[in-house]
Parts: structure tokens; sequence; C-alpha cells
């Protein structure tokens, strides 16, 4: 794909935080000041120790929590001055893979019927790049589920009946379903068994480069982040501590 031969530098900013604050109740301050760019069809990687603030600048970004003070934009559009109507429809560019998969469904829900919600939800319709504006929903359902290496068969179960593993596959099949400006991974693979984290790892990789995906990818895993990431963010303490390629943190240790 051409595209996908354009340097990240080249490609127009998916992501734009500026001096983002996050303070609790009590004063405790999650998040202190912190600015970061994504451009399209990259991925980068947020990284620092239990309590950092990676999760808060997380939710925060995602709109499920308000920041204090900063500005966030997405996609050229200032997130920070959007009133709640516009904001609930402007994060709908953005999806999110969590740490535990199991929470990311309704048990009373089909496999089918969760893969399908965002779609119906936001009414988009089939997603593009499955080629074919006239699917239907279980042909759209069941293409989603091969894009993640999952047989259609899939389809009638409830989460209850998959692996860690394979619901993990489906919130991701989920979340390109709308083809988002943004993918916040947020631990992704936390919660697997090593021998699974690697294939998780794959699959994200692949979709990226195919689909030309941009990610935020959150992480206390080294290994996983330098495998993902283009570039690092670093955090301690609420604060941005370090920015780099990727290359360059691992060739210095």
């Amino acid at each position: 794909m051409q595209l996908l031969q354009i340097s990240n530098l080249e490609q127009p900013e998916v992501l734009r935080l500026k001096n983002v604050w996050k303070t609790y109740p009590g004063g405790y301050q999650a998040v202190k000041g912190i600015s970061f760019c994504i451009r399209r069809g990259e991925c980068l990687g947020l990284v620092g120790e239990s309590g950092s603030g990676k999760s808060t600048l997380a939710r925060c970004l995602l709109a499920l929590e308000r920041m204090d003070e900063g500005e966030i934009w997405l996609n050229g559009r200032p997130l920070h001055k959007l009133t709640s109507a516009q904001l609930y429809q402007a994060r709908r560019e953005m999806q999110a893979v969590f740490q535990n998969p199991s929470g990311s469904f309704n048990s009373k829900l089909t496999i089918m019927d969760s893969l399908l919600e965002p779609i119906r939800c936001q009414n988009k319709g089939c997603p593009s790049f499955l080629g074919s504006p006239g699917m239907s929903e279980w042909k759209i359902a069941s293409s989603l589920l091969e894009r993640v290496h999952l047989p259609a068969s899939y389809l009638d179960r409830y989460p209850s009946e998959l692996s860690g593993g394979q619901k993990q596959r489906v919130a991701i099949a989920r979340a390109i379903s709308v083809e988002p400006s943004l993918i916040v991974l947020d631990e992704p693979t936390a919660s697997l068994d090593v021998s699974i984290q690697a294939k998780v790892l794959n699959l994200l990789k692949d979709l990226q480069e195919e689909l030309c995906l941009s990610y935020l990818f959150i992480s206390h895993d080294l290994s996983a982040v330098h495998f993902m990431s283009e570039r690092l963010t670093v955090m301690q303490r609420g604060e941005m501590v370090d920015v780099c390629e990727g290359k360059d943190l691992f060739d210095s240790r």
C-alpha cells in the first residue's frame, strides 16, 4: 500500500495533547502538564510504573473523565471546547481496548451483537476496509472476526464461552469496526497468558500496517512497547519525564 511507504512525519496529526492536567478531590495531581502528538499510522508508546498517571491520562483523552486544564485536539477539532453533546459525537472517533477483556462485554449479548453494537449506534454501515457496502450484518460480523483470526462459528457464542485471548481479539475487532481515528490500547495484553500475548501484539501490528491505524499503546511491559511503538513517552508521578525514539531508548540500555 503506497500510503504506508510515507514517513509518519509527513502524515497528518490525528491527536495533539497540550498541557493536560487532572487533579482529584483532596489535591492529588494524577496528570501534570502532559503534551504530545500522534500522527496517522503511528503508534506512540506510553510507559510508566503503576500509579504514574497513564490510565488517568487515557480516561481524560477518551472523555471518560474531564481534565482540569489543557487542550486535546482530534483531527484538528478542539475537544476541550466542545459542549457535552458535541463531545459525545466527537469521541466516537476514538475506540479503546482495555486490560480486562471480560469487563468490555455485556454478558447477555452474543459475540455478533457485541461486534455490531458500535456500528449500529453510529449508523456506520459496513466498514470500508471490508469492501462491500451491501453486506449483511452477519457477513460484516463474520468478516470482522476473520480479521482477528477467529471463526464465524463464534458469532452465536457468549463472552463467557470464550477464553481471555479470544475475548481480546473480539474487542480489537469491535474497535476497528467503526474505523476510528485513534485506538487507545490500555495494557491490552497484561491479563493474558504469555503464550497469547505475542499473538495479540502481532495481530495489532498487522492491523496497524494494513489499515494505517493510529495507536496510543499504554503499558509497563517495555518489550511490548518496543515491539509496537515508533516513539515512547515516559510518565512518572503524573509528569512526562522523557520522550524518545523507541530504538534510542533500547539501544541505550
